[in-house]
């Protein structure tokens, strides 16, 4: 059984993980991570979720950031961004029961729409994108800082 939560402190060392394997062992969690998670926690437009399986073990993340819009009809709007699966568990549901928690909130917040950028190579997750009903129909852009 999957329970999908907010995140905790309890779960920085499994959060840690699922972030070196995003970045292909390259780096986890910001050193900063501390005072990052609890800006994120006093901020109610931040929801960091978790998966957590039957041994209480972190095997999935995704960060959602609700958005103010001025415009009329969509005055909010879901960002998502760090999706993540641990990989002994992709294709197990857990994706698809954090997106479907995103949903929830989106519709509590009363979002218009959410929306996701992924890098072009990684076409197994555009597959799953898709069928979690999000399109390719929009051209995203992203400039690095650093």
């Amino acid at each position: 059984m999957i329970e999908i939560r907010k995140a905790t402190k309890s779960d920085v060392e499994g959060l840690n993980q699922l972030y070196f394997q995003l970045s292909n062992g390259d780096h986890g969690l910001s050193p900063d991570f501390p005072v990052i998670f609890a800006q994120m926690q006093e901020d109610s437009s931040y929801h960091l979720m978790v998966a957590i399986d039957e041994n209480m073990r972190v095997i999935g993340s995704l960060l959602g950031i609700v958005c103010k819009s001025l415009a009329d009809n969509y005055e909010a709007f879901l960002v998502i961004e760090d999706v993540i699966v641990d990989k002994e568990y992709r294709r197990a549901g857990v994706g698809r029961a954090l997106f479907e928690k995103m949903d929830e909130i989106a519709h509590e917040n009363n979002c218009a729409y959410s929306i996701l950028v992924s890098s072009g190579f990684r076409k197994e997750a555009h597959q799953f994108y898709e069928n979690m009903g999000y399109s390719d129909s929009v051209i995203g852009f992203r400039k690095k800082f650093r």
